[in-house]
């Protein structure tokens, strides 16, 4: 079972928030999504987080500011740990590899997200929701359907 992060990086006032444009894996190819990627053998998730913001955005964002607040499980293909963070660092984005880092308004989404994304973002920003444990979200097993 492979194991992976993803990240959302946030302004402070919550009105913008740091996506990339995915070329891999070919379901995603053209889609935003949030940062990350696998998590290494014998690495904290919180630990992958930040490395995979950092390599892929340039920005470092200390490992006490991330959030883990769901945690997504499709039987017989992967684990995902989805955070977010706040900090105007969004601002200070680049791109440092192959995908494009970008910067949108979170009240003006691309239309074209991961499908979850448009319910994964406004669950991250909910000030009422405890995020003390994160939210267990099994997916439907079967092929990955894009709308």
């Amino acid at each position: 079972m492979k194991k992976y992060v993803t990240g959302f990086l946030f302004s402070n006032d919550a009105r913008k928030v740091v996506l990339i444009k995915k070329i891999n894996p070919q379901w995603q190819y053209g889609l935003f999504n949030g940062v990350g990627g696998k998590i290494e053998a014998n690495e904290l998730s919180v630990d992958a987080m930040v490395r995979e913001f950092e390599e892929e955005a340039g920005v470092l964002i200390a490992r006490e500011q991330w959030c883990c607040y769901a945690k997504i499980h499709r039987p017989h293909c992967y684990d995902l740990d989805v955070y977010f963070a706040h900090s105007e660092l969004a601002f200070n984005v680049r791109t440092m590899e192959e995908e494009q880092i970008q910067i949108f308004d979170t009240q003006a989404l691309p239309v074209n997200l991961i499908p979850n994304l448009k319910w994964l973002i406004p669950m991250a920003l909910d000030k009422q929701a405890d995020f003390s444990n994160p939210v267990l979200i099994q997916e439907v097993d079967g092929p990955r359907v894009v709308a």
